[in-house]
């Protein structure tokens, strides 16, 4: 690996080298994850997962365990700390970034400052360039410029974004509760990182050498001592679970049948009225939980196999999950492509006896197809995908190129479009989550008055459902998932949250019905993780 050092003595401050060692073959990802994170208990380890159930949705997986910077926002204020002496180095040189701030501090080890958003009445395009916190994760993410891209990902910002964050955005009614105290933004610099690709069979073992200073010896060795620890991870032993004493699992909710079917009701109205066309109102299901959340994870991707799966040991938490659908998507070189693909129409799939019945499964993708409600449904969110692509995009090359497509997953089968543009030169990825976030379905349509009614109506502050999980590259490459189908761990508490799209014709019984199927699978991977009766 000596031709790395070469090229580090060529490289100027501010240059990202990828170093990394190839391994053959698909290693078992959540195995080599559970060996670094000591069985997923260790603060800021992240584990990013794809079940290949949709070819190219589900090429990679990737975990760390070591990241350099923690940057994270609540409303106003904002920190960066720095995790290792890389992220020292790396603070030292983004805080003459900042200066946008309203006010910052400084020391070797964190900067905390306050950054207020900007509201001015002008046009769409220039209101996505208004000061936002946006600004902040800009300075970090893009700080360091690769001086090659060998694959997607290979370093950067990995980590969530709340359903909150809109508030940066759009003026919405305040929540009335805040149970999970969920910050808008948790994000951490990931320097070094596993990635497998299952398409290709092969394991990268990451450190960049991130160049902060004239010392390039000193950061090659200390690259191949992080290639090195996940080397002799990989043949290390596997951390042993703890154990816990079975218990009666206790569940409560934030909102109940009768309460839910009300603000269905009402929502109702205000399609009759005109007001909006389509909204998703939630609840939260509130679950003991009495098993490693490493083994709860592991119990949810066996249940709910998915393109997008994810762990993260946040601070105050772990957030995790399996989303089938994606957030926003941007990719490319000189030109980027910017991609949302709603899904909204949902039928189970065609099983006998624990097997797929190919007559069954095509009859009910056949009533998925010809279904009146969830046709109308999905037409709404097609075009709200539309015109959130359009305004960040080219003109004439914002299209739908997959319209009402059925993807099959273990036990359901969605009705899925796909919609993409070429992002305008002036603009970034985050320009473009700016403009598309919340996705409509997890808001409805129009999407700021249904956001507006859903603080109105909803008991608790959303947090992280709804949001996004992804992570955002030095070279502004994007990719993030929609937070649905996952739940926080807090204390001996797990917080599951699910929606149901209300149209015109919707029945209350059923959609609080729908809120119960999409939190079924998180409830059963609880169990199934051991502990409870």
């Amino acid at each position: 690996m000596e031709e790395y050092l070469e090229k580090l003595k060529k490289a100027k401050i501010g240059d990202i080298i990828p170093i990394y060692k190839v391994i053959d073959g698909n290693i078992n990802s959540m195995e080599l994850f559970a060996k670094i994170s000591d069985y997923g208990r260790k603060k800021h380890s992240l584990l990013l997962e794809s079940a290949d159930i949709v070819p190219k949705y589900g090429e990679l997986s990737l975990g760390s365990v070591s990241p350099c910077l923690k940057l994270t926002g609540s409303k106003e204020d904002f920190e960066i700390k720095a995790l290792t002496t890389l992220g020292k180095k790396i603070l030292k040189m983004v805080k003459g970034d900042l200066g946008f701030c309203d006010k910052m501090t400084y020391k070797q080890d964190m900067i905390k400052g306050k950054l207020i958003p900007k509201r001015k009445n002008v046009s769409e395009d220039e209101r996505l360039k208004l000061k936002t916190h946006v600004d902040i994760i800009r300075a970090v993410a893009f700080k360091f410029k690769p001086t090659e891209k060998p694959f997607i990902p290979y370093c950067g910002l990995f980590g969530a974004i709340s359903y909150d964050f809109i508030d940066q955005f759009e003026d919405l009614p305040e929540n009335k509760e805040d149970i999970l105290k969920n910050p808008d933004y948790e994000f951490y610099f990931l320097d070094n990182l596993f990635l497998i690709d299952h398409k290709k069979e092969k394991t990268y073992l990451i450190a960049n050498a991130m160049v902060t200073d004239n010392n390039r010896n000193e950061l090659y060795k200390e690259s191949i001592r992080k290639i090195s620890a996940y080397e002799k991870a990989l043949s290390g032993k596997l951390p042993k679970p703890r154990k816990f004493r079975a218990k009666k699992q206790e569940i409560e909710t934030d909102t109940s049948k009768a309460e839910y079917e009300d603000i269905v009701s009402a929502m109702k109205t205000h399609i009759l009225q005109g007001d909006i066309f389509q909204v998703v109102p939630s609840r939260t299901i509130i679950a003991d939980y009495n098993a490693e959340p490493l083994d709860i994870y592991h119990k949810l991707r066996e249940l709910n196999p998915s393109p997008y799966m994810f762990y993260m040991n946040q601070t105050d938490g772990i957030l995790l999950g399996a989303s089938p659908e994606m957030s926003l998507r941007v990719q490319g070189d000189e030109e980027k492509t910017i991609e949302i693909r709603p899904i909204a129409g949902t039928k189970p799939r065609g099983i006998v006896n624990d097997k797929i019945d190919p007559d069954l499964d095509s009859r009910y993708e056949t009533e998925l197809k010809i279904d009146r409600k969830e046709l109308a449904e999905h037409t709404m969110l097609i075009d709200l995908a539309r015109n959130d692509v359009a305004k960040v995009s080219e003109k004439g090359t914002r299209y739908c190129n997959e319209p009402f497509v059925v993807e099959k997953y273990s036990h359901v089968q969605h009705l899925v479009s796909n919609v993409e543009g070429k992002l305008k030169r002036e603009l970034d990825a985050l320009h473009a989550y700016l403009a598309t976030m919340n996705m409509g379905t997890l808001t409805g349509a129009p999407k700021v008055e249904a956001m507006k009614l859903i603080r109105e109506h909803e008991k608790v502050k959303r947090g992280f459902y709804g949001g996004a999980v992804g992570y955002i590259t030095p070279n502004g490459d994007m990719d993030t998932t929609i937070v649905i189908r996952s739940m926080f761990l807090k204390g001996n508490k797990a917080y599951i949250r699910a929606g149901a799209g209300i149209v015109y014709d919707s029945m209350p019984t059923n959609e609080f019905t729908e809120t119960e199927k999409k939190a079924k699978a998180c409830l059963k991977a609880i169990r199934l993780a051991g502990g409870l009766k």
